[in-house]
């Protein structure tokens, strides 16, 4: 009795500790999770190729990142002062329509007015105080990218040594069972990976072409931010409506009222249609459980958190699938 209670209480200790540490280390954690993420996409397009094509996984692996980084610095050549300017104007354009939303369900009674913010004290050191936080940040996120980018080009350069490092890691009795539980956590992360891909090509690229046709001016913005945002599923293309819709609307009651019947079509096909068909082969994510996620994740690790969410969900559920449902239930599913 005594025995047992003392590996209950093992249990509960090494797992709380467990968790302690995932929370004082999140931001590294989640950003050697996003390392993984990405060698597993470079991975899987690089099999891919190298199956289509006469060449090995190792040629066609720097192919990809060759091409990968070509598009990257010719899209940002070409395009970044112009698409600079179209998100500050996309920025002013969403302010303003808010202000008016606010006047208009003021009039009507249904809002007061938000009291003005006290700001007589502390201006200057605020500023100062504000102004280094940003310098700190944007430091901070310039390192966090080198680090992202070398580790997963890493990764994706020798997946097996790190795979088999971590096999080893196990008893040699249950890494026939780990080996296998990664192989699925990686064929699922592959499929969801490119059903968001189609996703945001899909969505943001109908986005684009349906605003270019309506004449505003923003579209090619409007259809970067929505492609971006649709990584994140079911939270990620609400946040992309909410300016698509205000700079429809400052276009023209009749002009906003297409959009937005528009782009509630356009994303419930893709949503629906298109992403399940691709990502059936993935798992079954279930959206109340997802947007759960997606909200402690959000609040507990910021937008990292909300990003890394799905895949992270993924991982959770492929590896309960395998190692409690499968080989400790006995349960196959179907």
């Amino acid at each position: 009795m005594d025995s047992k209670r003392w590996i209950r209480t093992d249990t509960i200790l090494l797992t709380a500790g467990l968790l302690l540490i995932g929370y004082l280390l999140g931001d590294l954690l989640l950003l050697v999770f996003a390392a993984v993420l990405l060698a597993v996409g470079l991975d899987g397009l690089s099999r891919s190729i190298a199956g289509w094509l006469p060449v090995s996984r190792g040629w066609a692996l720097l192919g990809v990142t060759i091409g990968i980084a070509a598009v990257i610095i010719g899209s940002l050549g070409m395009s970044a002062a112009g698409l600079v300017q179209q998100f500050r104007e996309v920025s002013e354009t969403v302010l303003d329509f808010a202000e008016r939303v606010h006047a208009w369900l003021t009039e009507l009674g249904m809002m007061t007015m938000m009291e003005d913010m006290n700001v007589e004290n502390g201006v200057l050191s605020g500023a100062a105080g504000e102004t280094a936080a940003h310098i700190m940040t944007a430091f901070g996120a310039v390192a966090s990218l080198i680090i992202l980018v070398v580790l997963t080009l890493f990764l994706a350069a020798k997946p097996g040594l790190y795979r088999q490092g971590a096999i080893r890691l196990v008893p040699p009795d249950k890494r026939e069972l780990v080996d296998n539980t990664l192989s699925a956590v990686a064929h699922a992360l592959r499929w969801w990976f490119l059903g968001q891909f189609v996703s945001m090509a899909l969505l943001g690229g109908t986005v684009a072409l349906g605003l270019f046709a309506l004449g505003i001016d923003l579209w090619f913005a409007l259809g970067v931010l929505t492609a971006l945002l649709t990584f994140i599923p079911f939270i990620g293309p609400i946040m992309a409506a909410v300016p698509i819709v205000a700079v429809g609307f400052t276009e023209g009651m009749q002009t906003g009222l297409i959009v937005l019947v528009g782009y509630f079509v356009i994303q419930n096909i893709e949503g629906n249609v298109v992403v399940p068909m691709i990502q059936h082969k993935a798992v079954n994510l279930a959206p109340a459980l997802l947007i759960s996620v997606q909200v402690l994740f959000g609040l507990v690790f910021g937008a990292v958190g909300l990003i890394l969410a799905a895949p992270l969900t993924i991982v959770a559920m492929v590896s309960v699938q395998k190692l409690w449902v499968e080989h400790t239930l006995g349960d196959k599913l179907t």
